[in-house]
């Protein structure tokens, strides 16, 4: 199975996880709560199509892939200006979180590119 299907599968499960774990009940920012939910689901519903061969499914996965990799550039780099993070965890160690989930958004986001595109390469 390729690397931005796994990752996608796993990502979507984890994402929702992670943000629960680590804002706990915390709902000062409903919207930072709640974008981790909406990416997961998004990856999931897009690996599940791929997984079972429908038309779009790759289409999806990018447009998935797409949607976490937007929401990620915001939390990562205004994650770099936070003293402290709401979870009470370092914030540097939030910070590298971040970021390697982020570096594996972009890889997944560039992969389902390639897989998307007719020729098999990315435009």
């Amino acid at each position: 199975m390729r690397f931005e299907l796994v990752a996608a599968y796993v990502m979507g499960v984890a994402l929702p996880l992670l943000e629960v774990l680590r804002r706990r009940t915390n709902f000062d920012t409903i919207s930072g709560y709640v974008d981790d939910f909406i990416a997961g689901g998004l990856l999931l519903y897009a690996a599940r199509a791929v997984s079972r061969g429908k038309p779009r499914g790759q289409v999806l996965l990018v447009a998935a892939w797409a949607v976490l990799c937007g929401g990620l550039y915001g939390s990562f780099f205004s994650q770099l200006g936070v003293a402290r993070d709401v979870s009470g965890l370092p914030n540097a160690l939030v910070v590298a979180i971040k970021g390697l989930l982020y570096a594996v958004a972009l890889v997944g986001l560039v992969l389902s590119v390639r897989s998307a595109a007719p020729s098999g390469r990315a435009a």
